[in-house]
């Protein structure tokens, strides 16, 4: 296999072997290290899973929002403004959990969770109201 027919092979593919190779870090080094019974292991679980998902809802959405036309435009925007409000609820809720002292998670944790849940609401938003629509138009 020449040079040339390897890159064909790898374009549209490099974001999937990171996030492969992100994963298997994941899986094998930071993953077995802390003790399930700790109060900082589900949060950090919850922060690396949703990562995960947004590096393959980016994958799945960079082919959709090279060429975007005006039903994509729509689409996005509509997204965008659902997960403003959606990062609004996770930081009511968030808010509620810390100053009631709720839970034993140490807030820099609970701040990352929150970032990782805002920024993956867009790219579900996305992926839900393009399936979406792609069911209203055929």
């Amino acid at each position: 296999m020449s040079a040339l027919n390897f890159k064909e092979v790898l374009r549209g593919r490099t974001f999937m072997l990171l996030g492969l190779l992100f994963l298997m870090f994941i899986l094998f080094k930071m993953v077995p290290l802390p003790d399930a019974g700790q109060p900082a292991f589900w949060p950090t679980l919850i922060f690396v899973v949703c990562i995960l998902m947004n590096m393959s809802c980016d994958i799945y959405l960079s082919p959709l929002l090279k060429k975007p036309d005006e039903r994509m435009k729509a689409i996005r925007a509509k997204a965008y403004f659902y997960s403003y409000f959606a990062t609004l609820l996770y930081i009511a809720a968030a808010a509620v959990l810390v100053l009631m002292e709720m839970t034993p998670i140490p807030i820099p944790l609970i701040l990352l969770d929150l970032i990782a849940f805002a920024g993956l609401t867009p790219n579900l938003l996305l992926i839900l109201f393009y399936k979406r629509s792609a069911k209203l138009t055929s």
